[in-house]
């Protein structure tokens, strides 16, 4: 195309908004755009393309760094190269999903088993403090402390328990 693409041709040829394409020019995914005479951005058909790919990797939740990456390699290497490139990205990926899959499961066991202590335990009829304000040692608020021990104490660890470093 002689003229070029207007940023909103750009937009809407690319499935993207204008405000996106604004932002990944700002953080570095998007090559700096020609100006024509009056200052407004003229875009190439490869920008099409390469926005694309962009909206398709951002699906495959890979981050801005990412990105940028797989957009220089497009950009810049052979197919192959970005092929090689492309299948290490999403291998890494692939791992990532396999650990938040993992913490999810973990968290879905913690959230069973304090439905099941809430579920099973004697609510109490008439609380004076809040449950901050409860001993961890004779707090009945998270179950009755005679019958449910195991359960309880396993709540207050689950509640004391500190973040998993990841």
């Amino acid at each position: 195309m002689n003229n070029g693409l207007t940023i909103g041709k750009l937009a809407s040829l690319s499935g993207v908004s204008t405000k996106t394409v604004r932002y990944y020019e700002g953080v570095g995914i998007l090559p700096t755009p020609q100006r024509n005479k009056v200052g407004y951005r003229i875009y190439a058909d490869i920008d099409v393309r390469r926005l694309d790919l962009i909206r398709r990797a951002r699906l495959l939740g890979m981050g801005l760094d990412e990105v940028r990456e797989l957009s220089e390699w497009a950009s810049s290497g052979t197919c192959n190269d970005f092929q090689n490139h492309f299948q290490e990205a999403v291998g890494r990926k692939l791992d990532e999903v396999d650990k938040r899959i993992a913490d999810l499961g973990r968290l879905k066991q913690d959230l069973l088993r304090i439905e099941a202590h809430f579920a099973s335990s004697e609510k109490e009829v008439k609380a004076d403090h809040t449950v901050l304000e409860c001993s961890p040692d004779t707090c009945t608020c998270l179950g009755n402390s005679t019958d449910e021990k195991d359960n309880k104490q396993e709540v207050m660890l689950w509640l004391n328990r500190p973040e998993p470093k990841s």
